[in-house]
C-alpha cells in the first residue's frame, strides 16, 4: 500500500535540531542526552528538539520514553508533543509498535487521532486492526459527517476487508450510503480515496 504522506522523511532531523543541543545548550547530541531531556521534562521546546532527534540517534530503548511521554505529558503544547512523539516511535518501531499506535485511537488522553493513524502508515500491518475497527465503527456511528481521521481509517480497513468479517460489514453500510450521495460528492469521493469507492 501506498504510503499516506508518500514525501515524508523522518529521517532529516534538519541542521536546527543539531545546533539546538550543541550550541544552545552545550550538551552533546546522543540517545543518552535525549532521553535524559525526556526524563526531566524541563522545557517544552527542548522535549519537542529531543524527540525529533531520537529519530535519528534512538534505538528501540529510546521508545518507552517516548510512549510515556505521549500518554503523560501535560502542557497546553500537548498535542504537538503527542504527534512528533507518535512519529518518532513508528521510525523507530518500524511497524512493531502498531499495536500501541492502535491503542491510542481509544484512549481519551491521547487527543492528536489523526497522527496516531498517520504513524500506523509508517509501517503498515495488521497489529493496529482491532483498535481501528472499534474506533473506527464508534466514529462512523455517532458521526454524522466523516471523523477527522475517517479517511484514514477507511484507508486502513480497506486493506483487511476482504478477510475480516467486521471490516465487511463496515463497507458494506458505507457502500449503502455512498450509492445514495449526490454525484458530484460521490466524485470527489472516488477521486481522493480509489482504492475504496
Amino acid at each position: 500500500m501506498e504510503k499516506i504522506i508518500p514525501d515524508w522523511d523522518l529521517d532529516d532531523i534538519g541542521p536546527f535540531c543539531y545546533k539546538h543541543f550543541m550550541e544552545k545548550l552545550k550538551k552533546p547530541f546522543t540517545e543518552e542526552t535525549m532521553i535524559e531531556i525526556l526524563v526531566k521534562q524541563s522545557n517544552w521546546f527542548d522535549i519537542y528538539q529531543a524527540i525529533i532527534a531520537l529519530r535519528k540517534l534512538g534505538t528501540y530503548r529510546s521508545i518507552e520514553y517516548l510512549k510515556n511521554i505521549a500518554l503523560n505529558y501535560n502542557n497546553t503544547k500537548k498535542m504537538d508533543i503527542q504527534g512528533v512523539c507518535v512519529l518518532t516511535i513508528a521510525k523507530l518501531a518500524n511497524g512493531e509498535e502498531n499495536e500501541f499506535l492502535g491503542e491510542l485511537l481509544l484512549n481519551e488522553n491521547y487527543k492528536n487521532k489523526w497522527y496516531a493513524m498517520a504513524a500506523i502508515f509508517y509501517k503498515i500491518n495488521e497489529k493496529a486492526l482491532p483498535y481501528v475497527l472499534e474506533y473506527g465503527i464508534n466514529k462512523i456511528k455517532k458521526s454524522k459527517n466523516m471523523p477527522e481521521v475517517g479517511g484514514l481509517i477507511l484507508t486502513y480497513l480497506a486493506k483487511y476487508a476482504p478477510e475480516n468479517e467486521e471490516c465487511k460489514k463496515i463497507f458494506s453500510r458505507i457502500n449503502n450510503d455512498f450509492e445514495e450521495m449526490d454525484k458530484k460528492i460521490k466524485g470527489n469521493i472516488q477521486k481522493e480515496y480509489p482504492n475504496i469507492f
